[in-house]
């Protein structure tokens, strides 16, 4: 990678001499210390690579190229398609971390702007596809990137490595840096404006007829039915991705949601469960997998080397009345110390933090989306009648009663104990409830 770095500090195209480029080419071999397998003629005594040898192959392969000059001076410049090729490698060696930029929203405000598409409204056109095609990338991105964390999540062995997930990784590098944009920009209520601009962009004939002259002053070999059937269908690509928008960041939304569900199911799982304990009966099993591998059980041997469990004590699940216990002296064992020992201030600050998170992944749009799904009449609905057997019913709920005091939300909610009066308690699914009241709120 040291060659493309070098080239792309000289972009003003001053080009890399014989000898920059030698000093770069036993650069690189002395970092990677290769060795040349195949026969190297003019030096057959070491077998190794040469910078001279490295260079002349990559001009044999084009990879650079030395044009003529008229001062005869050797200047060397890298193909662009090498470059590319470069800098893809580099890019799968070294993955990005996964980030959200301005790209939908440069998108949005080129297409909302009433001073865009008047002097070269093909280049605005394709400007918005470029910034809808990357920001599409960058959802997607971010919702892989979600997914992946959440298979770490419910691999994690120990609180701390629970928490490491959640905090390190998820809060930092896609909460902070890429969700809390997402739910900043506001796409949900601002694609149906972009959408209805870009329609109206679309039907405009003036608008249409300066990107049809600009394309065919581009490509003068197209014919006018082929020049507008190229911007048709680059409007209609336009389109079709601004519809791909919602349904990307509602997978987002739907992945961060699941990710702090279960981040929350797997810290309650790792706290009722003895990390200790868990490990001793784990290596157990492994034991057994090893010395028993593709044995059936019929055919175990009587007497199996296990380890020792250690168990405080042993009992029968009929009970010990029918057995002569004799007496036996219990021994002191050997204090041994907790693993990821946790205090109770801890733990509160642990679901604390993750309680931000849920809050952050239900947001005030997400409530009033589920307020209407609801259909509450005039009067008034009971939370008694809500549908627990719809998926994710308990969160949406949640999100319900957490934006009820917020100024975007179109409802109200009035419960008993706002009187310090005792509510009736609804089973709905698995879990009690307190009754409560949905009201529409009063428009003023």
């Amino acid at each position: 990678m040291n060659l493309i770095e070098e080239t792309q500090r000289r972009r003003h195209g001053e080009g890399l001499t014989r000898a920059e480029l030698m000093l770069i080419c036993e650069s690189v071999l002395d970092e990677a210390g290769a060795e040349e397998t195949a026969h190297i003629e003019g030096d057959e005594e070491s077998g190794k690579l040469t910078a001279s040898e490295m260079l002349r192959q990559m001009l044999q392969s084009q990879w650079l190229e030395e044009p003529r000059r008229s001062d005869y001076q050797r200047v060397y410049y890298l193909d662009s398609r090498a470059e590319l090729m470069l800098d893809f490698l580099r890019r799968i060696a070294f993955p990005e971390k996964v980030t959200f930029t301005d790209k939908l929203h440069l998108a949005c405000t080129r297409l909302q702007d009433e001073t865009a598409f008047t002097d070269h409204p093909l280049s605005d056109l394709e400007a918005c596809l470029d910034n809808l095609r990357y920001g599409l990338q960058e959802l997607r991105a971010v919702q892989q990137g979600v997914a992946q964390l959440t298979q770490r999540q419910l691999k994690s062995d120990s609180i701390k490595e629970n928490l490491d997930v959640l905090y390190n990784d998820f809060s930092e590098n896609i909460g902070q840096r890429c969700y809390r944009q997402l739910v900043a920009l506001d796409l949900p209520l601002r694609l149906p404006v972009v959408t209805e601009a870009l329609q109206d962009i679309a039907a405009n004939p003036q608008v249409l007829a300066r990107m049809e002259s600009e394309l065919a002053q581009r490509r003068p070999d197209l014919l006018p039915g082929q020049v507008a059937s190229e911007v048709a269908k680059n409007m209609q690509e336009a389109l079709d991705l601004l519809n791909c928008v919602e349904p990307q960041s509602d997978a987002v939304d739907r992945r961060a949601a699941e990710f702090a569900r279960r981040s929350f199911a797997r810290f309650r799982y790792l706290q009722e469960v003895s990390s200790g304990r868990r490990s001793e009966v784990r290596e157990l099993f492994e034991s057994v997998n090893a010395l028993c591998e593709g044995a059936k059980m019929a055919d175990l041997p009587d007497e199996l080397d296990l380890p020792e469990l250690r168990l405080p004590s042993v009992g029968l699940l009929s009970g010990l009345d029918s057995l002569n216990l004799p007496r036996s002296v219990h021994h002191k064992g050997e204090r041994q110390p907790l693993e990821d020992f946790d205090d109770y201030d801890d733990q509160m600050y642990a679901v604390d933090e993750m309680s931000d998170s849920i809050n952050s992944s239900l947001t005030s749009l997400r409530a009033n989306r589920y307020y209407r799904t609801l259909q509450v009449p005039v009067e008034g609905m009971s939370s008694a009648l809500i549908d627990a057997s719809e998926e994710e019913w308990l969160l949406e709920t949640i999100g319900l009663l957490l934006h009820s005091d917020t100024a975007d939300c179109e409802y109200t909610i009035d419960s008993p104990r706002e009187e310090n009066v005792t509510p009736p308690v609804d089973e709905l699914g698995d879990y009690a409830v307190d009754r409560f009241e949905i009201h529409p709120k009063a428009r003023p």
